[in-house]
């Protein structure tokens, strides 16, 4: 928790229009990534890429020098961002990508209530990518992988082969060769 500092000064008109202009660069600066991932996914869903690329990954790649994961990652923060900006009782919402990030591969209708089990969770500490990744844990799909093939066992298994093992080395002493030494 922050605790407060006596104010050393006021700030002058030119240092206070300076800060104003830089936390303006900073609050565009996280919405840009929301941006780019409204354009791409534009770009994608009418194929504008197709004039020069056969694929929307190779023109992100070719193009943009952007890797697929990354792109898509964009593309649904974007997603995410329009489906949080429409709930009105969350008081708190995403803002960087890393938070967006976690939420995608939650269910839509699930969304909601992940983010506001993270920002349960953070209390009064910032959001942080984990917490909403220990949030979001509950509410992900879960991994639908093939079942694992059953193992017949063996049919050996839980047999005592002592008494088998003996009668061997009975029979290889009686041959002159111990087993083992073959």
């Amino acid at each position: 928790m922050l605790t407060s500092a006596p104010l050393p000064s006021q700030l002058t008109a030119a240092e206070q229009a300076e800060l104003t202009r830089l936390e303006t660069v900073i609050q565009k600066g996280w919405t840009t990534f929301l941006d780019v991932g409204s354009a791409l996914l534009k770009i994608n869903a009418d194929r504008l890429y197709r004039d020069k690329y056969e694929t929307f990954e190779a023109y992100c790649h070719e193009q943009l020098g952007l890797s697929r994961p990354y792109a898509y990652s964009l593309i649904g923060s974007a997603e995410v961002n329009q489906q949080m900006s429409a709930i009105a009782d969350i008081r708190v919402k995403p803002l960087t990508e890393s938070q967006f990030r976690e939420l995608i591969p939650v269910p839509e209708a699930k969304r909601v209530a992940a983010w506001k089990g993270a920002l349960k969770l953070a209390g009064d500490k910032p959001v942080t990518a984990k917490t909403v990744r220990q949030a979001a844990a509950a509410f992900r799909p879960k991994p639908t992988g093939k079942p694992a093939k059953a193992v017949k066992p063996s049919p050996v298994a839980g047999m005592n082969l002592q008494p088998g093992l003996k009668l061997i080395d009975d029979i290889e002493k009686l041959a002159g060769e111990p087993r083992g030494q073959r």
